[in-house]
This record gives C-alpha cells, structure tokens and sequence, in this order.
C-alpha cells in the first residue's frame, strides 16, 4: 500500500473509531435492520460490521456467535476497498480464490454465499458493510440487491443519528462544566473584590475623597450584580443537571413575603414603586425557606423594574384548600400572550426592550420555575385587570418530598 494509501486507511479508521461504536452494547436501532435483511434475503446470517485496524467488529449479529473476526479472514475488508462503493457478492466462495481457503469457508460458518454493501460514515469514508452470508452457493435478484443498497442506507442514517446526538450529549456537558467552573471561578474573586470596596466604603482607613467615594460605590454596586449573576448561572446549571436538593422544613410563610419585601425595599424606593401587601398573620408550609424566599423575591424585582415611578406592586398571600396562593401584580406594560410561557426560559427577558433600561440576564424567571416545580407547585404569568402582569405561585401546603432533587 502506498503513502496515498496509507494515508486514506488513517483517515478511514479515525472516522470508524469516530462514531464511538466499536464494543458497544447492541441497539435495536441496529438490531431491526440486520433483522429486516436477513428476512428479505432469506439467510440465516446477517450484519452490520464495523472494519477496524486488525479486525471486523459485529455492531449488530443475527445467526452468527461471534462478535468479532480478524480482518485478515473477512470478507467486508474486500467490500470496503471497491472505490465505486457498490455491492460486493460472492456467489460461491469455494470457487473463488480470494477465498476457498478461507478459514471461515472450510468450517464454520462454512460461508458460500456473501453480499455486502459497503456503509459510509458521516464523513464520507467507509466504515464497513451491511452484509448477509448463507451457507449455500446463490446470487441475489436485482430486487434483493436493490433492497440491501436502501437497508445499508438506514444504517448509514443511524450511524448519523448516533453521531450526532453524541455529539450534542458531550457539548451539553461540556457547557455544564464549563459553567460550573466559571461560576465558581468568577464568585470566588468577585466576593472578594466586593468585600474590599465595601471595607473600603465603611471609612475603616480614613474619608475617601467624594468623587472616589462615588466610583467606588459604583464598582461595589457592580460587583455585587456580577455575584448574582454568577449565583443565578450557578442555580440554572445545577438546577438542569438536577444535583441541586431542597432543604425541607415547616416554613412561616409571612416570613419569606417579609423577608422578599425587605430585600427589594431600597430598589423600589429608588424607582417610586410602592409596595402594598395583604396576607394573613399565620400560613405555614413545608419547603425550602431560602428558596421560597428566591422565588417571591425574584417576582418582586421583576415587577419593580418594569413598573412605572409612581406605580405600585401589590404582593398577596392567601390560603386555598391545601395550597397556599403568592399573587405578584405589577402595573408594566404587561408581557405578550404569546410571551407568556416564554419568560420562564432561561436567558429571556421579562420586560419589552423599551422598557430594558435596569439590566438582568433573564435568568430570575426560570429559577423561580425550577424551584416552585421542585416545591411541587406551579407558577403562571397572565394579563392583570387594568394592566400589567399577573404572576400567581402555588404551592401545596404539605411540601414536596423531603430533599427533592430538582428537574
């Protein structure tokens, strides 16, 4: 074999050991066309096999014990080195010299009788054959050959499906780790930076010049957003990796609303929102105080931003049956009906891009989701009368199941 040669073969190999199939498990996907074949040939073997360096691998075998051979003894090894990619058929091997001595003519399997028609990888080289052996010479009608050239397709077209969804399987992950250790890695920093600008701001060391004093404050607002950030692209990838549990207990529900109302208070200030409430004095549910308090906090900052100065969020509890009902209504623009699902997917923002002025990744919703789901609750967006947007979270009284996993 030439240089040329040579170099075709390593290619044809990479592309074999490419589609990661080679001592895999059996697949139906497979199994049903070898299945298939054997029926409208009418033989007793037939395969998918895969030509590797020094041997055929059988991705799928009816009628044969083996799962592999040495290419010196294999028949595909001959089907796979025709250039045209057409059918290779053996009518009777014990009257062709290429293999009358073969091992596998004078015993077993005792083939006579092989058709194999070459299969291509994605990349275009070819990787081995759908093939059928029998036992007895014979030829194939023009019929048969026409419907192994269509069979030796399919598996074609699997070995593409394989591939690819192989291939979007192993980029999810690596997107899941690479966010992971980028959340990491930037809060880490980020917490730090963030103390010192805070010390430096509590005039620990001395008065800071009042312009400094300004920038600083600036840089420590900023700051302190990039570490939600990365907290909240932390929540959605371990939410989506479903490694996240929520800590259950009996929570007072007044307690989270008030605990969320203080959180966002000097933002809505700062914007001329007012906040009404209306709850009862008493309301418990099991679940994850933390997180209940995400989520209610979450809503609020949302209704704030898009509510105009002047405006008013009114946040309400009441209990319902065996649930306990959180309504957030702002007095925005209100978000599209066909939007309305929409928002609660990562990455997408809940206000229209006129009223985009005060920032978000577009990240709040879909946690918020992912943590009323784990509660065993829901949450829905809709219209509100007069105006605005209405999001009602539900959540079953009982709780969820003791430390559920998310997603």
């Amino acid at each position: 074999m030439g240089s040329e040669g040579w170099d075709s073969e390593i290619q044809r190999v990479a592309a074999v050991r490419a589609l990661r199939l080679l001592d895999t498990p059996r697949e139906e996907r497979f199994d049903r066309i070898t299945r298939v074949a054997q029926r409208l040939m009418d033989v007793p073997i037939a395969l998918v096999s895969l030509v590797d360096v020094d041997r055929q691998w059988f991705k799928s075998c009816i009628g044969l014990d083996a799962t592999e051979t040495h290419r010196s003894v294999s028949f595909c090894s001959h089907a796979i080195a025709a250039a045209d990619h057409t059918l290779f058929e053996v009518p009777d091997a014990t009257r062709d010299p290429r293999f009358a001595d073969n091992p596998q003519v004078v015993g077993e399997p005792h083939i006579r009788f092989y058709a194999g028609q070459p299969v291509a990888a994605p990349s275009g080289h070819l990787i081995g054959t759908l093939c059928v052996v029998d036992r007895r010479p014979r030829e194939l009608t023009v019929a048969q050959r026409a419907q192994l050239r269509d069979l030796a397709a399919w598996v074609e077209l699997e070995c593409t499906v394989v591939q690819a969804t192989r291939w979007e399987r192993d980029t999810a992950r690596s997107r899941r780790d690479f966010v992971s250790v980028v959340s990491h890695e930037l809060r880490t920093p980020l917490t730090s930076i963030h103390g010192s600008l805070e010390l430096a701001m509590s005039r620990r060391f001395g008065e800071l010049p009042p312009q400094l004093e300004r920038l600083v404050g600036i840089a420590a607002k900023n700051t302190d957003r990039l570490i939600r950030l990365a907290d909240d692209v932390l929540d959605v990838h371990l939410m989506q990796r479903g490694t996240m549990r929520l800590k259950v207990a009996e929570v007072a529900l007044p307690e989270v609303l008030e605990q969320a109302v203080h959180a966002v208070e000097q933002v809505s200030r700062a914007a001329d929102v007012r906040l009404t409430r209306d709850w009862p004095a008493e309301l418990a549910v099991r679940g994850d105080a933390d997180r209940l308090v995400q989520v209610v906090t979450n809503l609020l900052a949302n209704a704030v931003k898009v509510s105009p100065a002047g405006g008013r969020v009114d946040l309400s509890c009441r209990l319902e049956g065996e649930h306990a009902v959180v309504v957030v209504r702002d007095q925005g623009p209100g978000v599209p009906l066909e939007r309305l699902q929409e928002i609660f997917e990562p990455f997408v923002q809940y206000d229209v891009p006129e009223q985009r002025t005060r920032g978000g990744a577009g990240l709040g919703l879909a946690i918020t989701r992912g943590i009323v789901d784990a509660h065993g609750g829901s949450v829905v967006a809709a219209p509100a009368a007069g105006g605005g947007t209405e999001f009602v979270v539900v959540l079953p009284v009982r709780g969820p199941e003791q430390d559920k996993p998310w997603w």
